[in-house]
């Protein structure tokens, strides 16, 4: 790692060390107080950047301030890669119901705003989970408005590695914590949403599976999301493994199913060398034997 830093610094990045570990969004923050540029960007250790982001990421900062771009992402599974296309954001959205009631991402790696913002509005270093929706709710309440990329310009990691934070199953009461603390102003879809989307993961993570159910049943009655009802009742019957065995079978029998997209991200991904397919995690691409040499590749995890 030290040499990796020597590389940065030889290249003229600066590198902050910090005298001791501390969170994330302590890191972010200093991250923040340190930067001469008129914006900043975030980018978490387990996430990628693709080819064009930095482009759009100038176009956006030449456009009117107040404002926060958030781009748009791949998600690396244990199946490879697959395209996220975000739902759609009404102009007077609260980013509460985009990301719990309608399923919308904004997390850290996507996001770049003025520096000025992120200064006025920092990450709370005591809070070590959901922070990327405590900021994203905090700004929009103070009159921050939000720009949705649709190009893919980050490949996030939803693999199932032991070391990935969001996986520590002693967060999931932190989590709660935090919800309650928030929650008196959201509307009842996305009250839901939150034990659906965030609440039944995180307890089956950490082998609370009564409680997971419970929070299932909390989250889908109504439903607010009925195919992520459906989806999480069968992990939860299944079991992980389970599931992810069910998930192969039904796969092998669609093989014609494509995980990634018609988009110039998806496209580079296909051409990606074996060298850097190795850094990424993802598996060598090959040709559909129903097309001719030269034409389109899959990828399959």
């Amino acid at each position: 790692m030290t040499a990796t830093y020597a590389l940065l610094e030889s290249l003229g990045v600066r590198v902050l060390r910090l005298p001791e570990k501390r969170s994330g969004s302590f890191a972010r923050n200093v991250g923040v107080e340190a930067a001469r540029a008129s914006h900043v960007s975030f980018l978490d250790s387990d996430d990628v950047w693709l080819p064009g982001l930095f482009d759009r990421i100038r176009t956006f900062a030449g456009g009117p301030g107040n404002r926060i771009m958030c781009a748009g992402i791949m998600l690396k599974t244990g199946d490879g890669l697959a395209a996220f296309h975000q739902p759609e954001w009404p102009g007077n959205g609260s980013p509460v119901d985009f990301i719990y009631r309608d399923g919308g991402r904004i997390q850290t790696s996507m996001l770049t705003l003025p520096t000025a913002l992120a200064r006025r509005y920092p990450f709370r270093p005591e809070l070590p989970v959901n922070q990327d929706s405590d900021f994203a709710i905090r700004l929009w309440r103070a009159g921050v408005g939000f720009r949705i990329d649709p190009v893919p310009g980050i490949v996030k990691d939803e693999s199932d590695a032991v070391d990935r934070l969001t996986l520590n199953p002693d967060l999931v009461d932190r989590s709660m914590d935090w919800f309650e603390a928030v929650r008196a102003d959201w509307s009842p879809e996305a009250v839901r949403g939150y034990y659906l989307r965030d609440r039944v993961w995180r307890l089956a993570n950490s082998g609370r599976r009564p409680e997971a159910f419970r929070a299932l049943a909390i989250g889908s009655l109504p439903p607010v999301a009925l195919h992520e009802s459906i989806r999480l009742g069968v992990n939860l019957i299944l079991g992980h493994d389970g599931y992810a065995r069910l998930r192969r079978a039904v796969r092998s029998v669609r093989p014609d199913r494509k995980l990634l997209g018609a988009d110039p991200a998806s496209d580079w991904l296909r051409s990606l060398d074996e060298e850097v397919r190795e850094m990424l995690g993802i598996a060598p691409a090959r040709p559909d034997p129903r097309r001719a040499p030269l034409g389109d590749m899959r990828m399959e995890g």
